[in-house]
């Protein structure tokens, strides 16, 4: 895929993490039984995104990914309560031809693992009654993932700005005007800002010992 930002090396964690990510998306949307998705641990499999409600594997297959990842919006963002599993995917088919997800960075390895993602998609669609232009919409975001021994999810936190994306899609936000951190920092902006106070901090740390060193 041509506008993908991230080629990860065979073996990595990475890949390891995109690939889990992908194979339980792709059971979700194509295998109807939740006991036959191999990607998850079924009994403890839990999963919320921007703390909204903690659905069980049962539940998260019954309404679908678009509504649980969509489900601590406002209603007049996204009514989970009103969409259907087939009328979520339907509204985002036909906007998007394809919508790919990569995974950025891995910050910590199993049992918990802590990631960035990105999902794109050339918006040629409708959504809602909006014609897209061929922009390319992006949508960035942070998770957590518990996985057990036989690397399958347990339990799945996700956080992004799902106003932003959905604003874009109604035509009342431009793509240039979102995701602007994300851009900046070429990466999760939580983590800059991070590394940006400890490299702060380590420069006072090296001031404080020069000024000892030289007291």
């Amino acid at each position: 895929l041509k506008e993908r930002s991230k080629i990860h090396p065979e073996g990595s964690l990475e890949q390891v993490v995109e690939n889990l990510v992908k194979t339980w998306e792709m059971e979700r949307s194509h295998k109807l039984e939740a006991t036959s998705h191999q990607s998850v641990d079924g009994d403890k499999f839990r999963i919320s995104a921007n703390g909204g409600k903690v659905f069980n594997n049962e539940e998260a297959n019954q309404v679908g990914n678009y509504n649980v990842l969509l489900n601590a919006c406002p209603v007049d963002l996204w009514d989970s309560s009103q969409m259907t599993w087939e009328g979520s995917h339907d509204a985002f088919h036909t906007a998007f031809a394809a919508f790919p997800w990569e995974v950025l960075e891995v910050y910590s390895g199993p049992p918990k693992v802590a990631f960035t993602w990105r999902h794109w998609g050339t918006f040629t669609g409708t959504y809602e009654g909006n014609q897209g232009q061929g922009e390319l919409v992006e949508m960035f975001g942070f998770g957590t993932a518990v996985v057990n021994d036989k690397l399958q999810l347990q339990d799945v936190e996700i956080f992004y700005n799902a106003a932003d994306f959905i604003n874009v899609l109604r035509g009342k936000a431009k793509v240039e005007n979102v995701n602007a951190n994300w851009k900046s920092t070429g990466g999760c902006p939580f983590a800059a800002a991070s590394a940006a106070l400890s490299g702060s901090a380590n420069g006072e740390t090296k001031k404080r010992r020069k000024r000892f060193l030289f007291f």
